[in-house]
């Protein structure tokens, strides 16, 4: 067993990497770092010595500079070779959280968002800065100076180099969909993942838990960076192999290499496995970087019944919270290697048998289906996670995407879909999360106004979303926290089906008081005289002290509706009273939400169409979830959105109507809600064509669903991939489509 302490042959962009293209220039992946600000930072002569090391293309948060917002400082030395000195040169940055200024050789090549007390972000862009004529040398230094106002900060993602705009023209993919935009590729077992990037052919991360936070400032951390397999030239192919979670990676030579989180014996390991010539697997070695924990791996060379051979290099990690060395001392057994990664590509292909799918699904959507099935299971953390509440919660979206957390709200989703598939187990798991999790500190919660805006009786879900650990948590920025209370109804939806869909009456009857008690009761109280939700964040993060939100109302009346109708048929008494909670919802919401009787605007406050937000992509659940079902008002409400939100005719549909990059770009989950309501009301062709789109983009992309669509470049944008707001959404609405397989 080989015990590493240190970083072993660091070989991953030490020094700058050239690229297949002759005017293509990579960075290091690791800079120089300082807190703080002074402008004797930016000079190429000043001495950086003392600073600390970082990674670019990660949050600094997830790097030891837990919850620190405000300037600091990035600075890297660059040679540059003679052949690109006289080209007409562009410095990529990646996209940085939230605002830059980028000086090279100590002078100032460009800027974006405002530093304060302007406080622009403009963290989803991507830095693309021309080089004048004559300021680069074959020594330099990039000097970038960041201000991070909330939340996440620094250079996160994206490309870091000097290109031509030729070659940064396609780097940053240009052209219109269906494309390739994304190449990362996540492998996870519900207790570790590891992110593998196609286009520097290195395992980035090795996580030991799915979740971001653990609790409040203390984020998880990776335990392998920039693992590297120097002998491995580019790759030719990435895919998942048969829609599972084994990444299959072709490497010329006729070289095969696979690599996966197993599912089958539950453990916290990483597997990469390398099938080549035997020479070339005798001198094969492996170098990675680690941060704080004891990195643990074991390397072993076997010959295969068929004549080949694989390398198998294992890995894992010891903390403070566990060991797992025994663990991979048994896996390490040649009579249990040779079994992967056939095992578990055979594990998850039985999964996919026994869940419920469509009969005639097309060879892409058969694809996107069974992929979606695999994200769903690779997201929700395992019962074997080291921290007993953490266990059942599904994640809003897996690493890369920045939304591992459980959303209360994305977690509904994905759940209504494991049900539709029958997996009841996973769903059941979750729903279980839901109602243990640590919450109630929101009952009674003042802000600076001195008004109460918490919950105002105990209750049982959270007011947003959790810590890793299953301990509520509620989001805040400057406006204070967010208190959601959409989650409440949609939480009871999803109870329902899954009752419904499993028959588990004993579930129900097992969990009845708190159902009422500290759900159902609570929402009877956020009625106000109107007929609508009081106030709150809503599901589109407003933060106090929050607005009197449509889909708030929407999914509320459902989730009332659900709860009494579930009852009834069960024979259990006390239904009359939601119920009736229900349709006062339904009837705040005529007379209050819905205009002329055409559509329902966003929120009760809006009023005029010229207002930020008056107009709300998801009021198309009054039709999904069949609070209304009235034909004619779903009619011109859909025409009225369609005006008012529609990208484009052969695009699908913003957020909201609000000029921000990210509620103006197309939102993918959107798009499954309106095909399922034009499904229902009988407009199954133009349901077809929503699909079909994202269908065919989603299949040159890992058949990840994104959580948008840039605005500008059409771009995989946001976090990928999404899980409840992405692979759910996805099962749920090809689901309404097609006739049912027995």
């Amino acid at each position: 067993m080989k015990t590493f302490k240190k970083s072993i042959g660091i070989i991953c962009f030490l020094l700058i990497i050239t690229s297949l293209q002759a005017q293509t220039l990579l960075l290091p992946s690791t800079w120089k770092f300082m807190k703080g600000d002074s402008e004797e930072y930016s000079k190429p002569k000043y001495n950086d010595s003392d600073w600390k090391k970082i990674h670019v293309l990660s949050l600094w948060e997830s790097q030891g500079y837990t919850d620190y917002d405000g300037i600091a400082w990035y600075r890297t030395a660059v040679s540059v070779p003679d052949s690109l000195l006289d080209m007409d040169l562009n410095l990529l940055l990646g996209k940085i959280d939230d605002a830059d200024e980028t000086y090279l050789n100590g002078t100032l090549i460009g800027k974006s968002g405002d530093f304060p007390p302007g406080n622009k972000t403009a963290f989803n862009q991507q830095r693309v800065y021309s080089i004048p004529k004559g300021l680069l040398k074959r020594q330099n230094v990039i000097a970038v100076r960041v201000f991070d106002g909330t939340g996440g900060g620094g250079i996160y993602s994206g490309s870091v180099g000097f290109f031509t705009k030729e070659d940064y023209e396609k780097e940053l993919n240009l052209g219109h969909p269906p494309k390739k935009s994304f190449y990362r590729i996540t492998t996870a077992n519900g207790l570790i993942d590891a992110t593998y990037n196609q286009k520097t052919n290195l395992v980035e991360t090795v996580y030991p838990h799915l979740f971001q936070m653990y609790d409040f400032n203390k984020p998880t951390s990776p335990f392998i960076r920039n693992l590297n397999f120097p002998g491995l030239r580019k790759p030719l192919t990435v895919e998942y192999e048969k829609n599972t979670h084994v990444i299959h990676i072709d490497y010329p030579g006729n070289v095969k290499c696979w690599l996966l989180a197993p599912f089958a014996p539950n453990v916290k390991i990483f597997m990469a496995i390398v099938e080549g010539p035997s020479a070339m697997l005798d001198t094969l070695q492996c170098s990675f970087e680690k941060d704080s924990v004891e990195v643990v791996h074991e390397e072993k060379i076997l010959q295969m019944a068929d004549g080949s051979y694989r390398k198998y290099f294992l890995f894992t990690f010891v903390d403070a919270e566990q060991t797992n060395t025994h663990f991979l001392q048994s896996m390490m057994q040649e009579d249990k290697l040779r079994f992967y990664p056939e095992h578990e590509v055979k594990f998850m292909c039985d999964i996919f048998r026994r869940c419920k799918v469509p009969a005639d699904l097309n060879e892409k959507e058969r694809n996107l289906y069974e992929q979606s099935i695999c994200l769903l299971k690779m997201a929700q953390v395992s019962q074997k996670e080291v921290f007993p509440q953490a266990r059942g919660q599904i994640l809003a979206s897996l690493r890369p995407g920045n939304w591992n957390i459980a959303w209360l709200r994305d977690g509904t989703y994905a759940v209504m879909a494991m049900s539709r598939l029958k997996l009841y187990k996973e769903a059941k798991q979750a729903l279980d999360f839901y109602l243990g999790a640590d919450c109630g500190y929101y009952e009674n919660y003042k802000w600076t106004d001195g008004v109460d805006y918490g919950v105002k009786s105990p209750y049982r879900l959270s007011v947003c979303r959790y810590f890793g650990i299953g301990k509520e948590e509620s989001d805040f920025n400057d406006a204070g926290p967010n208190v959601e209370l959409d989650g409440f109804g949609l939480f009871l939806t999803t109870f329902a089906d899954y009752v419904k869909r499993s028959g588990d009456t004993a579930y129900l009857f097992r969990n009845l008081t708190i159902l009422e008690k500290q759900i159902a009761d609570p929402m009877l109280s956020f009625i106000g005289p109107d007929g609508l939700n009081r106030k709150d964040s809503g599901p589109w993060e407003q933060h106090l002290p929050g607005r009197k939100q449509a889909f708030t109302s929407i999914v509320n009346a459902a989730g009332l509706n659900a709860l009494a109708v579930m009852m009834k048929e069960n024979g259990i008494k006390g239904y009359e009273k939601y119920l009736e909670g229900s349709r006062k919802l339904k009837k705040g919401i005529q007379e209050h939400l819905i205009i002329a009787n055409s559509y329902i605007k966003g929120f009760e406050e809006a009023d005029s169409p010229k207002v930020i937000d008056y107009y709300d992509g998801g009021t198309i659940e009054a039709f999904t979830q069949q609070v209304f079902t009235d034909s004619v008002l779903f009619r011109r409400h859909y025409a009225t959105y369609e005006e008012a939100l529609k990208i484009s005719p052969e695009r699908g549909f913003s957020r909201l109507n609000n000029p921000d990059w990210y509620t103006i770009a197309e939102w993918p989950f959107l798009d499954t809600r309106y095909a399922i309501a034009l499904n229902m009301f009988g407009r199954n062709q133009e349901a077809r064509d929503i699909l079909k789109s994202l269908t065919d983009y989603a299949s040159l992309n890992f058949n990840y669903v994104a959580e948008l669509y840039d605005y500008n470049d059409e771009n995989y944008a946001g976090a990928v991939p999404m899980i409840g707001y992405g692979a759910g959404a996805y099962i749920l609405a090809i689901s309404e489509l097609y006739s049912w397989r027995k």
